[in-house]
């Protein structure tokens, strides 16, 4: 039991566990295999509420929500992108395109938002360039061998159908991958290579992200509902955008309450 209990504490965040880590561990052992529960609810409440980690500056907290802005805006890229992709459920006269341009769009201006910008400074440069390096060069590899066997000769209709699977499934990796590795280039630089946004920017771009998962999640779940045919895919990845829309509504009550609390007079 205590083999799993130590498991389940080490998936909460590092900043978390290098604070509270030990005492809710020997509290868990306390109680036996009757704590996983909490444990676990614990770990994904903590992942999902950035905002509340210790933190040694505001800076630190800003960076941090910066850094779940942009990876809800890469998640709902791919599953909009990924239902894009599909024979079904958006119809192909237009609607398509534009809930695709439309979420896009949204999701691009979020991320401007949201994003740290880089230090104007050569060192700075220099270390996002190798964090990018370090955490893109397989996604990239990947990708780029798709495309080169896509312009090589695999055509969807004459190739093998073996081998046309393992080329679509190398690119959702590719993709997948892709969508992972982005934000942890900003989890792993440190305040002397970015500046996080501000608290005003912060607010703004993920009202943005909010709005593009919210409006893409409810086109393609009503789409796939009601439209000419239950689709199980694209019904999953419109729940999927509408989650991630409930996530950008918790961050933002975290930073409504966090600035409440900053606002409020301290006690002598």
């Amino acid at each position: 039991m205590s083999v799993v209990t130590r498991s389940l504490v080490r998936l909460y965040p590092d900043a978390f566990r290098e604070r509270w880590g030990s005492m809710v561990e020997d509290e868990a052992r306390g109680a036996g295999w009757k704590s996983w529960p909490n444990l676990i609810a614990g770990i994904l409440d903590m992942w999902l509420h950035p905002a509340h980690w210790p933190t040694d500056s505001p800076a630190q907290r800003q960076r941090r929500v910066a850094t779940m802005g942009i990876t809800v805006a890469l998640a709902a890229w791919f599953l909009s992108h990924l239902a894009a992709e599909q024979a079904g459920p958006l119809p192909a006269d237009g609607v398509r395109e534009q809930v695709t341009y439309g979420c896009t769009t949204l999701l691009v201006l979020g991320i401007a938002l949201v994003a740290p910008r880089p230090r104007p400074m050569r060192r700075a440069a220099i270390t996002l360039l190798g964090w990018a390096l370090r955490r893109l060069a397989v996604p990239a590899v990947l990708g780029t061998t798709v495309v080169v066997l896509m312009h090589g000769g695999v055509e969807a209709d004459a190739s093998p159908p073996t081998l046309r699977t393992a080329v679509l499934a190398a690119w959702w990796i590719a993709l997948g991958l892709g969508a992972i590795q982005i934000p942890r280039i900003f989890t792993g630089v440190g305040a002397d290579a970015v500046v996080p946004p501000g608290t005003g920017r912060l607010w703004a771009g993920v009202w943005t992200l909010a709005a593009a998962s919210a409006t893409g999640g409810a086109t393609i779940l009503g789409l796939s509902v009601g439209g000419d045919g239950f689709h199980p895919l694209g019904a999953g990845i419109g729940v999927g955008l509408l989650l991630l829309t409930a996530v950008c509504a918790g961050t933002l009550r975290d930073l409504r309450d966090l600035r409440v609390l900053r606002a409020l007079p301290s006690v002598p």
